[in-house]
C-alpha cells in the first residue's frame, strides 16, 4: 500500500511539473509566434548624404504633452511657428503609450522590443541602434529613466546628463515639473557658454531635451489643470529662448527643430493604454531643410521622426529603423535632396528584409526569396536609373510604392513561421487537455481490457517515435536556421502522446448527484464560462455573469439568504459603472469605512476598538486631514495582518470577517472612488457563502471525494468568476498598464517605480486575497483540477485572438485577455497558499506554545 501510495505521489509530481510546462510554453509560444524583437544584430549601415540642408538639431520632448490640450491651448511661440514658420501635425504613438517605448521610436525608428520587458526599466542598456548614435555628437539632458537608455552602451559621442530620481514629486505643491524642465534649459545654456566654441563649425551634432515636466503635472493635477498648461507655457517660452540664442551664436542657417512628445495622457492623468488622448501627440518642425505649409496638418508615425532626422542631418539611418521618410516634411526646393534620401530610406529598410528573409525562413539563398522582394529589388533598380536621368518626380512616386512593398515584405518574413508555430501549439494544449480531464475521472481499465491495450500502446509509441525521427529529417532537409518549429513540434507530439496512452489504459468516470442538480450545474456552468469570456472583452458581461451565478445559487441551495442573493445583485452593478474619475471620490470611500463597522458586530468589544482606531485614521488621511506620508499609511499598512492575527481560528466565518475588514484600510488608502465598495460587498457575499455551504453540508465541502462531479465545475466556475469580478469589476484590461500617481497619493509622491509598482499591485491583490481566503473552505484536489480544467479549456480560442495586426488598442487587449485566462488557475492556486496563514495564524497559539515550551525547559 505504501508503495503504491509514493508512485501516485510521484505521478502527482511529474503530472504537476508537465502541467506547469505546458503553461509556459504555450504562454510564451503564441507571444512568440506573433511578436519578435524588430532588433537584428551586424546589419549594415546605409551611407550618410551628401550636402545635408542642417549641421545640428535640437529636438524638444515634451514628455506626457497630448495633442487635445496642446491644440485647445497652444502656446505663443509655438503657434507662431505653426502658422508662420514650419510644419506641423499629429504624430501617432503606439501601445505601450510610456516614456520608454516612445523615446526609442523617436529616435531609433522601432517599436517596443516585446524582449525588452524582461530587461527591467531602470538604466535600460541600449541594444539598438539610435540617431543619437549616428550623430557625430549627442548632448542629451533630462530625466535619469530615459537619458542612460541611450548613454549607457552606447558610442563615446553620446553625452547626458539627468537629475537625480527623488526630484520627480507628484505632489501638487513641489512645483516639481517647473524644477525639472529648468533644470534642462539650464544645462542647455551651460553647454552653450562652455561648448559650442569647439562645435560651432560640426556638423551631425543633435541636442536632445527630454522635458519631464507635463508628465509630473498632468500625473498630480491632470491635463486640463492650470499648472498642465502653466507647464505647457513655460516649456513654449523656453523653447523661443533656446531658438533665439542658438540663432545668435550660430548664424549660419543650419539649424534644424523637432518639437514634439513620447506620449500623451488620459482625463484621469495616466497613460499606457491605446486611447486618442493617449496616442496622439504634437509634431513640429522648423529651420534649415524644413518645408512650410501655412495652417495645413500633416500626421505621421512617430517612428517616422527618426528617418527626418537623419535625413535632416545626412547621417545614417539607424539600421532598425521601420520609419518612412515624411517627404513633406522636407524643403520642397531641393526635390534631388528627397529623392535620394527616399532611396536611402529604401535601402535600409531591404537590408532589414533580407536579413530577416535569412533568420527566419527556410534558405538563405537569394533565389528563394518571396515574390515582394524580387519586386522590390527591380524597384530600387529603376528609381536608381530615374535619378541617374533627373527624373526625380517619378523616382518619388516609384519610391513610394517601394516603401509599401518593403513594409509587406518584413511583416510577411516575420510571421513566416507562425503558421506552424500555432497549429503546433493547438495541438500541445489540446493534448494537455485531454490528459487533464482523464486525470480528472479516469479510473484504470479492467484488467482483460489492459492486455488488448498493451499491444496498443507498443503501436502508439513507434508512431509517436516515427513523428519525432520525421520532424527532425524535415528541419534538417529545410535548413532552417532556428530551432523553433522543431522544439514546439517534439512538445506537441509528447503532449498528443501523453494524452493517447491516457485514453488508452484510463476510462473516464463522471460523478453524479442527482440528474436534476447535476444537469442544472453543467448548463449553469458553461453559461458562466461564456459570459466570463465575453467579460474579458466587455467588462459589462460580468453584470449578466454574477445574475447567473446568482439564479444558480438560488436554484441549488436550499433557503439561500437574503444576504447572499443580495450582495450578488448588487455586485452585478458595477461593472456597469464608469472605470474610473479625474478626481479622487473622497465621500465614497469614506461611506465604504463606515459600512465596515457593520461587519464587525458582535465581534469581540476590544478587537471592534482596535478596528475603529484603524478606520478612524484612515479616515482622516484619506479626508488629507494628516499627511499620510508622514508614516501614519505605512503604520496601518503594516498592523493591518497583526490585527487579523488576533482573531480566532476557530470560526471560518469569524476570521473571513477578520480578514475583509483587516485589509480594507490598507485599500481605502489605494482607491479613489468605488473600489472599497465592491470589495466589501465581494467579502459578505463570500462570508454569507462559506457559511450557507457550511450549514448545508454541501458537496463541495466534502474532502474525501477525488472524482470530479458537476458541482465541482460549478464552485470552481464561482471562484474564477470572482477572481475576475475584483480584477475588472472596477477597471479593464486597457487600464491595468496605465499609471496614475493619485493611487499611491496617501504613501508616496516622489516617483519611485518599484515602490509605486508593489504599492499598486497590492492594490489588485488585496481582493484576490479575499477569494483565495473564501477559497480555503471549499479546498479539495477536485475542485482545484475543475479550474484548471475550465480556464484552460477558456484560453483555447482566446490563442487565436492574438495577432499583431490590427490597432494597438486591440492588439494589447487581445494579449491581455489571454494572457489572464491562461494564468487564471495558476493565480487561484497562489492564492490559496498564500492566504493560508491570513486564514490560520493566531497569536493566542504561538503564545501557548511559547508558555508550554518554557515550562517543559
Amino acid at each position: 500500500m505504501e508503495v503504491e501510495n509514493n508512485a501516485k505521489s510521484a505521478d502527482g509530481y511529474l503530472f504537476g511539473l508537465w502541467g506547469m510546462m505546458m503553461h509556459l510554453t504555450v504562454l510564451w509560444g503564441i507571444l512568440d509566434a506573433n511578436f519578435h524583437s524588430p532588433i537584428l544584430n551586424n546589419l549594415p549601415t546605409v551611407p550618410p548624404l551628401n550636402n545635408p540642408p542642417a549641421k545640428r538639431l535640437f529636438l524638444f520632448v515634451a514628455d506626457g504633452l497630448r495633442y487635445r490640450t496642446f491644440a485647445e491651448e497652444t502656446p505663443p511661440y509655438l503657434k507662431n511657428v505653426m502658422k508662420n514658420i514650419g510644419i506641423w501635425g499629429i504624430s501617432h504613438t503606439r501601445m505601450p503609450t510610456e516614456s520608454r517605448p516612445g523615446n526609442v521610436a523617436i529616435a531609433a525608428g522601432l517599436y517596443e522590443d516585446p524582449s525588452a520587458l524582461f530587461k527591467g526599466w531602470k538604466e535600460n542598456p541600449v541594444d539598438f541602434d539610435s540617431v543619437f548614435n549616428q550623430s557625430k555628437f549627442t548632448w542629451a539632458w533630462g530625466s535619469p529613466d530615459i537619458i542612460p537608455m541611450f548613454v549607457k552602451g552606447g558610442r563615446q559621442n553620446i553625452y547626458g546628463e539627468s537629475y537625480p530620481h527623488h526630484w520627480q514629486d507628484f505632489d501638487k505643491s513641489s512645483n516639481s515639473s517647473r524644477i525639472l524642465d529648468s533644470w534642462v534649459f539650464n544645462k542647455y545654456f551651460e553647454w552653450l557658454n562652455n561648448q559650442t566654441d569647439n562645435m560651432k563649425n560640426h556638423d551631425g551634432i543633435i541636442l536632445f531635451f527630454h522635458l519631464l515636466g507635463c508628465d509630473t503635472a498632468g500625473h498630480a493635477s491632470k491635463p486640463h489643470s492650470k499648472e498642465y498648461k502653466d507647464n505647457m507655457r513655460y516649456v513654449d517660452k523656453k523653447i523661443q529662448e533656446v531658438v533665439e540664442s542658438a540663432t545668435k551664436f550660430f548664424n549660419d542657417n543650419s539649424t534644424a527643430y523637432i518639437f514634439t512628445a513620447d506620449h500623451g495622457m488620459t482625463d484621469w492623468g495616466s497613460h499606457g493604454s491605446g486611447s486618442n488622448d493617449e496616442t496622439e501627440t504634437p509634431m513640429i518642425a522648423w529651420g534649415a531643410g524644413v518645408n512650410y505649409y501655412k495652417n495645413n496638418r500633416h500626421d505621421i508615425e512617430q517612428a517616422d521622426i527618426a528617418p527626418l532626422i537623419s535625413t535632416l542631418l545626412g547621417i545614417s539611418i539607424p539600421v532598425n529603423n521601420e520609419g518612412v521618410l515624411p517627404r513633406l516634411y522636407l524643403e520642397s526646393a531641393n526635390e534631388e535632396y528627397g529623392a535620394r534620401a527616399l532611396l536611402n530610406n529604401i535601402n535600409q529598410l531591404t537590408i532589414q528584409v533580407k536579413a530577416n528573409r535569412i533568420s527566419s525562413s527556410d534558405s538563405d539563398d537569394a533565389a528563394n526569396s518571396n515574390w515582394r522582394e524580387l519586386k522590390l529589388d527591380n524597384i530600387i533598380k529603376k528609381i536608381k536609373n530615374l535619378l541617374i536621368q533627373g527624373k526625380f518626380d517619378e523616382a518619388i512616386k516609384e519610391g513610394d510604392e517601394a516603401i509599401y512593398i518593403s513594409k509587406e515584405t518584413l511583416s510577411h518574413y516575420r510571421k513566416y513561421q507562425r503558421n506552424q508555430l500555432v497549429i503546433f501549439l493547438t495541438l500541445m494544449w489540446l493534448g494537455w487537455i485531454i490528459l487533464l480531464i482523464f486525470n480528472l475521472t479516469g479510473v484504470k481499465k479492467q484488467s482483460e481490457i489492459g492486455k488488448k491495450t498493451s499491444s496498443h500502446l507498443i503501436i502508439l509509441n513507434i508512431i509517436f517515435i516515427t513523428a519525432v525521427i520525421l520532424l527532425l529529417i524535415e528541419h534538417k532537409v529545410s535548413g532552417r536556421r532556428d530551432w523553433r518549429v522543431m522544439g514546439y513540434g517534439t512538445i506537441a507530439f509528447t503532449s498528443l502522446w501523453l494524452a493517447a496512452r491516457s485514453a488508452f489504459t484510463l476510462s473516464p468516470v463522471f460523478r453524479m448527484k442527482d440528474n436534476k442538480s447535476s444537469t442544472i450545474a453543467i448548463v449553469g456552468t458553461v453559461l458562466l464560462i461564456m459570459t466570463m469570456s465575453a467579460g474579458l472583452s466587455n467588462r459589462l458581461f460580468f453584470s449578466l455573469a454574477m445574475i447567473i451565478c446568482c439564479g444558480m445559487q438560488i436554484i441549488l441551495i436550499k433557503n439561500p439568504p437574503k444576504l447572499l442573493i443580495g450582495s450578488a445583485i448588487a455586485l452585478s452593478i458595477y461593472p456597469t459603472l464608469p472605470l474610473v474619475k479625474p478626481h479622487p471620490q473622497t465621500e465614497i470611500v469614506l461611506i465604504s469605512l463606515a459600512l465596515a463597522v457593520f461587519i464587525l458586530w458582535k465581534q469581540s468589544r476590544h478587537l471592534v476598538i482596535l478596528e475603529l482606531i484603524k478606520i478612524f485614521i484612515t479616515c482622516v488621511i484619506v479626508t488629507e486631514i494628516i499627511d499620510g506620508r508622514n508614516g501614519f499609511s505605512w503604520i496601518v499598512l503594516i498592523t493591518s495582518p497583526i490585527c487579523i492575527f488576533l482573531y480566532s481560528t476557530e470560526n471560518t466565518e469569524t476570521r473571513l470577517k477578520a480578514v475583509t475588514v483587516g485589509l480594507l484600510c490598507p485599500l481605502a488608502l489605494l482607491s479613489a472612488s468605488y473600489e472599497p465598495q465592491v470589495y466589501l460587498l465581494l467579502g459578505v457575499h463570500l462570508i454569507s457563502l462559506v457559511n450557507t455551504m457550511k450549514n448545508n453540508e454541501h458537496e463541495t465541502l466534502k474532502h474525501n471525494e477525488e472524482l470530479l462531479t458537476p458541482e465541482n465545475l460549478m464552485t470552481a466556475a464561482y471562484f474564477m468568476l470572482y477572481i475576475l469580478l475584483s480584477f475588472f469589476g472596477t477597471g479593464n484590461m486597457t487600464s491595468i498598464s496605465s499609471f496614475d500617481p493619485m493611487w499611491t497619493r496617501h504613501f508616496i509622491t516622489i516617483f519611485s517605480p518599484f515602490t509605486m509598482s508593489g504599492l499598486i499591485l497590492l492594490k489588485l491583490a488585496i481582493p484576490l486575497i479575499l477569494v483565495g481566503c473564501a477559497s480555503r473552505a471549499f479546498a479539495s484536489s477536485s475542485m482545484f483540477m475543475a479550474v484548471l480544467l475550465l480556464g484552460d479549456c477558456l484560453s483555447l480560442p482566446l490563442m487565436y485572438s492574438v495577432t499583431s495586426e490590427g490597432s494597438w488598442l486591440d492588439i494589447g487587449t487581445a494579449i491581455s485577455r489571454y494572457t489572464i485566462t491562461i494564468t487564471l488557475p495558476c493565480l487561484f492556486l497562489i492564492l490559496y497558499h498564500l492566504s493560508s496563514p491570513l486564514m490560520s495564524f493566531h497569536f493566542g497559539v504561538l503564545c501557548t506554545k511559547t508558555i508550554k515550551k518554557h515550562h517543559s525547559v
